[in-house]
């Protein structure tokens, strides 16, 4: 009984033995099917987003880099690599793109994995034997249980391959199987992608190539005769919207012919792309230049407010041209003539402006050339006058025929002088006083406005100096700025030294800037008058009132002085539209802490009018004329010295109302 008893517990134990390792088996089954389920899984998804990586890239590098990623983050893999073909072949392969964790890309840049190099192990035996590697625990490349590296095959067909693409694994198991299958099926989809992308590159190249040759002279890289008129065209279609004027200036090398003779082709051809690279470097990307036929250019320009403002483009090109052009041993060297054609008065369409600008150039050539000329005689005129008048400029300024008057502001509280505005006049020896008007245009236009307002500012400081020295009462001054000058690189410094050089305080001196003066660049107007008052320089702002002014704007320019403009003025008491404005500038101003001067006054009633409405200042005829230093010392002379209270300036100029 008892032996029956002893088998059937010795059955039972083995069948509990046998019972526990089935479902240990089982266990490790079921594990290993769920890890092989996780692995298929991620490979699915790693897929997935590869294949979208290839549609979706707009680059060779950004497929490749995208790749990697997806590899790396939906694989699991901590780091995925591509390399290319190197232009030596199958021998080398160089590091193109790396994707992974931290750790991962740590590991491949101390094994000696860098961009743009070579890179050896694993990669460079799979590009050299073009088949497959794959190395498990110790054989394994920069420390990772698992390395694959798989050829990128030729989609063309060749036997070098496109690249290779190696993935790394922590797991012993990694690259088993279906997963395999899938990453040999993704190199093959990146080869045919990245073919793909080589011959849409290769065609974009090509439709450029023959855009650019269908636009362009290759040898000078200009514009050609077609791009010209379709140019010219776009250029007064925006003129008739913009209400602008739109130039055209043909130009011709004077000595080319020369050249041809004495160098030969080469050196002309050599001297055209040097002449080409010269005008694109002095004019604006706005303007267009071409090379129409052997030494003929022509440059078309827009934007112009007046026949006038071509001129300076038209004295660039003159000048350019003569910068001297070494060849071989020889230095050549040329001047140009220039025919100009305007938008209205030579004509509305590019044919005929051209033309037009062809026949002022011939006109130009036959006078010597190193000129240019307009077929309008009296443009042509109208023309030599303003470059002389310029030239008169020059001589002005070198012998100081320039003096400034002062023009009195006057406090409407109690009529007493407040302050003054500096002006220009010229006093020429041979046409007497001319005011502002008469030669303002000329030195804006030639550039002469810099250095005139810099001595202007210089001469306001010297005389302020003066009168503190004298021991008479000294009042701010204000000068006008250019749009020039206001934005000259080192007009805060150039200020600056004036104020110290003559110890003049900065609250003395006040820039006067209207707001057409701010143009397009708002951003860079503010720049400039933060930098003004970070100096302590009062800034007031003219003409308010006409044109496009803006009430919104006052408040974004912060200025410490609006000046209502001399045309809104002058009509107080007549329209209720200039009384209207009138008082929303005065209203506007205070609320924002800025004073308010009237300019132009030249009648009682509209001094009454601005002080009945709280307008702090005015400026005009009515309280003074604009006087010489001279007169102004005098003036300062009867009013109490070193005080505040002014006596009223009627009285000190004996004026009676």
């Amino acid at each position: 009984m008892s032996l029956i008893l002893s088998g059937v517990l010795a059955a039972s134990v083995l069948l509990a033995i046998q019972w526990g390792r089935t479902r240990q088996a089982e266990h490790r089954q079921a594990i290993g099917e769920n890890e092989e389920l996780m692995r298929s899984n991620r490979s699915l998804r790693m897929a997935a987003r590869f294949r979208h990586c290839l549609l979706n890239a707009e680059s060779a590098e950004q497929m490749m880099a995208e790749v990697c990623r997806a590899i790396s983050e939906e694989g699991g893999y901590p780091l995925s690599c591509i390399g290319l073909a190197a232009s030596g072949g199958m021998n080398e392969v160089v590091a193109a793109e790396m994707h992974g964790t931290v750790a991962g890309r740590f590991a491949a840049a101390a094994g000696g994995w860098r961009y743009g190099q070579n890179c050896g192990g694993m990669a460079r035996e799979a590009m050299q034997t073009v088949r497959l590697i794959l190395r498990r625990d110790a054989a394994a490349e920069y420390g990772f249980a698992s390395a694959l590296s798989l050829p990128i095959p030729s989609a063309g067909g060749g036997r070098v391959p496109t690249g290779v693409l190696c993935i790394y694994s922590s797991d012993f198991a990694a690259f088993g199987g279906q997963e395999l299958a899938v990453l040999e099926g993704l190199a093959g989809e990146l080869a045919l992608a990245m073919k793909g992308m080589q011959e849409a590159a290769a065609r974009r190249t090509a439709e450029l190539a023959q855009a650019f040759q269908a636009n362009f002279v290759p040898s000078t890289g200009l514009a050609n005769r077609t791009l010209f008129y379709d140019r010219m065209a776009q250029a007064l279609v925006a003129a008739e919207r913009s209400g602008c004027k739109v130039a055209v200036l043909a130009l011709t090398l004077d000595r080319y012919r020369g050249v041809k003779a004495s160098l030969g082709h080469e050196a002309c051809d050599a001297l055209l792309t040097h002449m080409a690279g010269l005008m694109r470097s002095c004019l604006d990307e706005g303007h267009t230049v071409a090379h129409l036929l052997g030494n003929e250019f022509a440059v078309i320009v827009g934007g112009l407010a007046k026949e006038e403002d071509v001129l300076p483009v038209a004295a660039k090109l003159l000048s350019v041209v003569k910068e001297p052009m070494r060849w071989r041993d020889t230095i050549v060297t040329t001047t140009a003539s220039i025919g100009i054609a305007v938008m209205t008065s030579d004509g509305s369409d590019a044919s005929t402006m051209l033309r037009t600008a062809n026949s002022a150039m011939a006109q130009a050539l036959g006078l010597g050339g190193n000129r240019f000329r307009f077929v309008s005689m009296e443009m042509n005129e109208r023309v030599a006058r303003m470059l002389a008048l310029e030239a008169e400029l020059r001589r002005a300024l070198m012998h100081q025929e320039f003096i400034i008057h002062y023009q009195p502001r006057v406090a409407l509280n109690d009529g007493g002088l407040a302050a003054a505005e500096a002006l220009v006049r010229w006093d020429n020896p041979a046409r007497g006083l001319l005011q502002p008007g008469e030669f303002m245009a000329a030195a804006e236009s030639s550039g002469l406005v810099v250095p005139l307002g810099a001595w202007a500012l210089r001469e306001v400081c010297r005389q302020q100096s003066a009168w503190r020295e004298a021991g008479l009462p000294v009042v701010p001054v204000s000068i006008n700025l250019s749009a020039r000058q206001f934005q000259e690189d080192g007009l805060v410094e150039h200020i600056s030294v004036a104020l110290e050089e003559y110890s003049v305080p900065a609250s003395m001196l006040a820039i006067e800037i209207s707001e057409s003066l701010l143009g397009e660049s708002l951003d860079q107007a503010l720049a400039r008058l933060d930098e003004l008052r970070a100096i302590g320089v009062k800034v007031a702002l003219c003409d308010f009132g006409k044109g496009q002014s803006s009430l919104a704007r006052l408040r974004t320019l912060q200025v410490d002085r609006v000046m209502i403009d001399r045309s809104v003025v002058r009509e107080l008491g007549s329209e209720q539209s200039a009384e209207a404005i009138c008082r929303a500038i005065i209203d506007v101003g205070h609320n924002l802490n800025m004073q308010v001067v009237g300019e132009g006054v030249e009648s009682l009633l509209q001094r009454e009018w601005l002080r009945a409405h709280h307008c702090d200042e005015i400026q005009g005829r009515f309280s003074a004329e604009p006087m010489p230093a001279q007169a102004f010392t005098q003036l300062l002379a009867v009013m109490p010295p070193r005080s505040n209270t002014m006596l009223p300036l009627w009285r000190a100029i004996n004026h009676k109302e």
